[in-house]
């Protein structure tokens, strides 16, 4: 209940108020004890000033009708009884006159009848040891009186150990002769309470708690007050720090009532447009992140010090789906090791390239590892054909340099001699010759066009007429397979911008494949079409059509389809006729592909930017 600041400062300032209500309450009441005493002495001291002067015009008269033979006693304890007790005292101490207004209440009758009831003991009115009333040497040393006797009037109070309920307070003014000479004391005495104030009401008492216990619930409300606006700008300070911890956004605070409130606000203010700024570049910078790593194409993963994956992008959350158990146990390793580590993984059909790092801590302990996977199927698979093209060049090479050979040693054992013979061998190892030189020739206008260095003389060309060239060029061997070549009229003007000499070289590659893979009695067919800016043109035949798994790798280099679907099974070429082609017409700026129907044939289709 009372750990908060607010219930803190209302009850210390309540403690505050009471304290000062207290020491201002004490002074206030001697002062006013002070202040009441000072307006009873100027009362008595009146009361003594008028019994001088009453004295003092009876003149000397009145005070011999006193006889002096027989002189009063002065009695303290009638003092303690309540009213004024005045008496006259002469320059000896003796009292010369009582005087009988004031004497009333204190007559002989009245102090024996006071101590034949009991009333002198109660009150305290003789000492308990039975001591004499004063005397008048006693009496004449008192201050008062001397400074009375000398002229001056004085007052003095006094409290008595038999009497210690009360006090007495005491008035001496000179009597004076008519030649104003001092010759006698009106010594005047009034009982007093042990506190003047306690002669007020007896309802101010509780007037003055009243008042008091008002000033405390004032005083508690105004430390409430205070209190709370106090802590309205600390707990609105504490709530903007809550949330500003949780991380959600904060409005600026508004200014305090105080300046130490002000300029803590100010304080928050400022750290809050400061954390606020370096949130939003931390924010900005792990969007960039997050984007860079979403943006790569290698798989990234990150993993802690037990090999759990803590970061994966979306590349490597596939990896991870399709091949977890070889990814962890090649981070597990790293983990062991401390050391980097490189493996390959399979998931997907896909060859991934792993390279995983350890992270340290700064106390050089293995604290997790990043791991970096590349798809390296495509190199995989570009070695294997680098592997399978230089095999197929070198089977491709070693054939016809193997016939040469052994034509020329069967021509250097004699062979030579017989002109039939030597003719015959000489015209195969021309033929060899010419497939070697076509081969190289191939193989050279492959790699220019790799290295997109395949010239190109480009002119408006008519395709109608290279198709023609080309059929004229395979008519003999069209002939010989007993396969009509027809070309189609095209239904407007065919110019192409293209080569016409390449062109020819890709119509004749498609015209020989399609006569080779065409039955007896079939036919080939050269079409055309004009679709906007691009002029096609189809070779169909009517051979046995192509399967449906061999259709994707139709256009591979040193491909050979299934020899079976040709005419003469034993006749095969590189393997590289449909590649140029393809390759050519790529370089035009055109498209090839291929459609086909096991059992009804086979169509390619290429196009050509129109050159209109």
């Amino acid at each position: 209940m009372f750990k908060s600041i607010r219930s803190r400062l209302t009850i210390s300032y309540l403690l505050v108020v009471l304290l000062a209500m207290g020491i201002a309450a004490g002074l206030a009441w001697n002062a006013l004890d002070r202040a009441f005493l000072q307006v009873l002495r100027q009362n008595l001291l009146a009361q003594a000033r008028r019994v001088a002067q009453t004295v003092e015009a009876g003149g000397a008269g009145g005070l011999a009708t006193l006889d002096a033979d027989t002189p009063r006693p002065y009695s303290q304890a009638a003092n303690v009884l309540p009213g004024y007790h005045t008496r006259v005292i002469d320059d000896e101490g003796v009292v010369v006159l009582d005087l009988a207004a004031a004497d009333a209440a204190i007559s002989g009758d009245t102090l024996s009848s006071a101590r034949d009831g009991g009333l002198a003991a109660n009150l305290g009115l003789y000492p308990p040891d039975g001591r004499s009333p004063t005397t008048p040497a006693n009496l004449l040393a008192r201050e008062e009186i001397q400074r009375a006797l000398e002229g001056e009037p004085a007052t003095a109070v006094r409290s008595y150990d038999w009497a210690p309920e009360r006090r007495i307070l005491y008035a001496a003014y000179p009597v004076r002769s008519p030649d104003g000479e001092v010759i006698s004391v009106a010594y005047v005495a009034s009982p007093l309470p042990r506190l003047a104030l306690s002669l007020l009401p007896a309802t101010f008492g509780w007037q003055m708690l009243g008042g008091a216990g008002v000033a405390v619930a004032l005083a508690g409300l105004a430390g409430l007050l205070l209190a709370r606006g106090l802590t309205r700008p600390l707990r609105r300070l504490t709530g903007a720090a809550s949330a500003l911890a949780r991380g959600e956004p904060v409005p600026p605070i508004p200014p305090a009532s105080t300046a130490e409130l002000d300029s803590l606000r100010t304080a928050f203010n400022t750290m809050n447009t400061n954390l606020t700024a370096a949130h939003s570049a931390l924010a900005a910078q792990a969007r960039q992140r997050e984007a860079i790593l979403d943006s790569l194409a290698d798989a990234v993963l990150a993993a802690d010090a037990v090999g759990e994956i803590t970061l994966a992008n979306p590349t490597g959350s596939a990896l991870l789906e399709f091949a977890a158990q070889p990814l962890r146990e090649a981070i597990c390793h790293t983990l062991i090791t401390g050391e980097p580590y490189a493996t390959e993984i399979t998931a997907r059909g896909q060859i991934v390239q792993l390279l995983i790092t350890p992270l340290r801590d700064e106390d050089g302990r293995v604290s997790g590892a990043v791991a970096v996977g590349h798809d390296v199927t495509s190199y995989r698979q570009l070695d294997r054909l680098r592997a399978n093209f230089v095999s197929d060049v070198s089977h491709e090479l070693r054939t016809p340099l193997t016939a040469i050979k052994g034509f020329v040693e069967t021509l250097q054992d004699g062979a030579a001699d017989d002109p039939a013979a030597r003719d015959q061998f000489l015209r195969t190892v021309a033929a060899e010759t010419e497939r070697l030189i076509c081969l190289t020739n191939d193989l050279l206008l492959l790699a220019r066009a790799d290295a997109g260095r395949l010239d190109l003389r480009l002119a408006p060309a008519d395709l109608v007429t290279c198709a023609r060239r080309a059929a004229v060029h395979l008519e003999s061997r069209a002939r010989e397979e007993h396969v009509a070549v027809t070309v189609e009229p095209a239904p407007c003007a065919a110019l192409a911008l293209a080569d016409a000499d390449r062109i020819h070289q890709v119509l004749v590659n498609l015209l020989d494949n399609a006569i080779k893979f065409t039955p007896a009695g079939g036919r080939v067919s050269i079409t055309f079409d004009h679709t906007g800016e691009q002029i096609s043109c189809t070779v169909t035949d009517t051979g046995p059509g192509i399967p449906v798994d061999e259709i994707p790798h139709l256009f591979e280099r040193f491909y050979r389809g299934d020899r079976s679907r040709s005419r003469s099974a034993g006749e095969s070429g590189a393997g590289l006729g449909l590649a140029i082609a393809r390759t050519i017409v790529a370089a035009h700026g055109g498209h090839m592909w291929v459609e086909s129907t096991c059992g009804c044939g086979a169509s390619l289709t290429f196009t050509l930017p129109s050159a209109a």
